[in-house]
């Protein structure tokens, strides 16, 4: 109970002191659910975790103060899930973002390719590796987006859709964009040129997302 109502008052004092790392898929389906778990867990003791989910569109199930964490899909879109955890050496936090993928197809949430030929084309003749982006906070206020794979001889083309219907674009590899609570980024489109191909890749986000980026 001592150790409980430490950590509990730390974690709402701290941002975080340090990081770590979250084991799990990036990607599920509604209605799955889904273990998540710490990697390298040096918590003072068992029960000195803490799991939080964003979102809405996922829930925890069983005790949320473990090293490992179920998750439950209930529908699609983007959630995250935060980790907080009582270290010898302070407070140690990191999250992870979760695309949940409608029954259909792949949600809006996830990265998706559109007006593009035949999926069994694209194996043989379309030359562009890349399979989505991550985002990644470059500074307050500012967000930096990652293909998973950057080449100088892709074109890249980003659109950046904001809650205020405002537009910005990037023909960076890696861009970077201003956010805020008030300034949402809603949609963000990417769009790869090749010699031989064009891929897009389409993420929508909820404007819950940004508050806790």
């Amino acid at each position: 109970m001592k150790n409980t109502l430490i950590f509990g008052s730390l974690f709402l004092s701290v941002f975080a002191f340090s990081q770590c790392s979250i084991n799990g898929k990036s990607s599920i389906r509604v209605l799955d659910e889904e273990v998540y778990s710490i990697a390298g867990d040096l918590a003072q003791c068992k029960d000195c975790h803490l799991w939080v989910n964003i979102g809405g569109n996922a829930y925890t199930v069983g005790d949320n103060r473990q090293n490992t964490v179920k998750i439950k899909a209930t529908s699609g879109g983007r959630e995250v899930i935060s980790l907080a955890v009582l270290s010898p050496q302070g407070l140690v936090q990191c999250s992870k973002n979760i695309d949940i993928l409608d029954s259909a197809q792949t949600s809006a949430a996830a990265p998706e390719t559109s007006e593009m030929a035949p999926a069994a084309n694209i194996a043989v003749k379309c030359d562009i590796e890349v399979k989505g982006y991550k985002e990644v906070k470059y500074a307050e206020g500012t967000v930096s987006f990652f293909p998973d794979i950057t080449k100088n001889d892709y074109k890249y083309e980003w659109n950046t859709s904001y809650a205020t219907g405002e537009t910005m674009q990037s023909t960076e590899k890696v861009p970077q964009f201003p956010y805020t609570k008030e300034k949402s980024i809603t949609k963000v489109r990417l769009k790869i040129v090749s010699q031989k191909c064009v891929r897009e890749y389409t993420k929508t986000y909820d404007a819950s997302y940004w508050k806790f980026f």
